[in-house]
């Protein structure tokens, strides 16, 4: 019997890890109807999926989601408030961390009220008792269930008549939170694919309560467990779905042509420098320009020549421009200043999903990732990436000193290193840390000289970290999805 799987999607990590991947493959195949939720139905980035009989394109009322919120002030108190609990009974560091700065950055430069000062402690106070009681948890997962599911998806729901609800999220990432209440309140099993390595530690409590939640790594299912009160008997670990191209060799194209796309030195060795977002590192262009320095003045052990991949957000657009475009221009400058210098751009493939990129843009920066003799990066998923080609990884711990913009409280790597999920990768002993510019070209030489080094920390990161089934996890957490269906037949 045909079923139906309704899967929402608003931005194009989603995409990549559902669309991009074998999970979509092996659900389209199995025959089931997949109603997928996107922003505009027309867009034409979406043109390969209306090839398919069994996939329908729905309308994703997002702003009908942003309208509610805005409208809903208790709501937006409590999401608030879920952003800085878990379970205060393990290690929250992180969350900690993220309240902590969230709050430095709200009130800096402000004068605050008598009667802002007695919310501020309220506040604080239903922090940590949520923290400390599992039951209070409880009540504002119940108190949000009960009174703010909007039926903002009827016409959706009535319309396909889902047999099972896959988000990306816990309910933490907007607006997965409203379709589980409505598909909870429909009695719709609701599948949560957790979409990021850092989601269980860095998004607060669950927005919802999931029937069943995939994970990346038994370390993830532990977070799971111990932080987000999901029970054990509902996670099933299925490994690193956007990874599985990484152990493919139809995934890359040839040296050659690699060096000939990006117009690059066959006889150099590749850096290749992977930016962090501009919203939590304005300085990667200090980083940049201090590598380029080091070229030009022969520093390094090996000819060497400079590929910056620029973060997707850079290309986040307002009001027709792009918001980040300072820090575009800086680059532009680098580049006519040094000829070492290949600026790698993704091609963002649609207006309507943020960060979406064609399926040759993943491949390329797969392709460029294998041929690198050293990565570099500021505490990013690409130390796990690095690890799975095990290449010599550079992780940059100290901040740059051109950027004069107004300073954030999340402007602070040192924040970055103490989460946990990074703590695992640090602890290793995987990665080179530098926390200077002598450190960084040290670090580097390091990693020319002896790319044996740390090769046991990355394959523990490899090991503990990218998950179970290499190759195979799209496949895997598709197989999992199905046979939750097969439960209903």
């Amino acid at each position: 019997m045909r079923k139906t799987i309704l899967i929402p999607i608003n931005q194009g990590f989603a995409f990549r890890y559902f669309m991009q991947t074998d999970i979509f493959t092996k659900l389209q195949k199995s025959g089931h109807q997949i109603v997928i939720l996107v922003p505009d139905t027309d867009d034409s980035f979406l043109e390969g999926l209306r090839q398919y009989e069994n996939v329908v394109l729905a309308p994703y009322h997002m702003d009908n989601c942003h309208e509610y919120i805005r409208k809903s002030r208790m709501e937006r108190f409590l999401k608030n408030l879920r952003l800085f609990v878990q379970n205060g009974h393990y290690n929250i560091r992180t969350v900690e961390d993220i309240c902590r700065t969230c709050l430095e950055g709200s009130f800096k430069g402000k004068k605050r009220s008598n009667v802002r000062r007695i919310k501020d402690l309220v506040f604080g106070i239903l922090i940590n008792s949520a923290r400390r009681c599992k039951l209070l948890r409880e009540c504002i997962l119940w108190i949000e269930h009960t009174l703010f599911s909007p039926p903002i998806h009827s016409d959706i729901f009535k319309t396909f008549q889902p047999d099972l609800l896959v988000v990306s999220s816990l309910g933490t990432l907007d607006y997965d939170q409203f379709l589980m209440r409505e598909a909870r309140s429909r009695k719709i099993p609701v599948v949560s694919v957790v979409l990021s390595w850092d989601n269980t530690t860095t998004r607060g409590m669950p927005g919802a309560i999931p029937d069943h939640v995939v994970a990346w790594t038994e370390n993830m299912k532990r977070e799971l467990i111990e932080l987000n009160d999901i029970p054990a008997k509902k996670v099933f670990v299925g490994g690193v779905a956007h990874f599985d191209h990484y152990y493919r060799e139809d995934s890359f194209l040839s040296k050659e042509k690699l060096f000939e796309q990006l117009e690059l030195n066959i006889e150099k060795k590749i850096l290749f420098l992977v930016t962090k977002s501009p919203n939590c590192y304005p300085w990667n262009a200090d980083i940049a320009e201090m590598i380029l320095r080091a070229i030009r003045e022969n520093r390094f052990v090996e000819p060497c020549q400079l590929v910056v991949r620029l973060h997707p957000i850079y290309f986040r657009r307002q009001n027709g421009r792009f918001t980040f475009q300072y820090f575009l221009d800086r680059y532009d400058t680098l580049k006519q200043q040094y000829n070492e210098l290949v600026i790698n751009k993704p091609i963002i493939a649609s207006n309507d999903f943020n960060y979406s990129m064609p399926k040759e843009e993943i491949n390329l920066l797969a392709t460029i990732l294998k041929h690198s003799s050293s990565v570099i990066n500021m505490f990013s998923t690409m130390n796990l990436e690095a690890s799975i080609f095990d290449i010599p990884i550079v992780n940059v711990c100290f901040e740059g000193n051109s950027y004069t913009g107004p300073t954030k409280a999340r402007h602070n790597i040192a924040m970055d290193e103490a989460q946990t999920h990074n703590q695992r990768v640090v602890k290793t002993g995987g990665v080179i840390m530098v926390r200077d510019e002598s450190q960084l070209i040290e670090g580097v030489n390091k990693s020319l000289q002896e790319p044996g080094s740390g090769r046991e920390g990355r394959g523990r990161i490899k090991k503990e970290e990218c998950g179970p089934s290499p190759g195979y996890a799209g496949g895997n957490i598709a197989n999992y999805i199905l046979g939750l269906l097969e439960e209903k037949l």
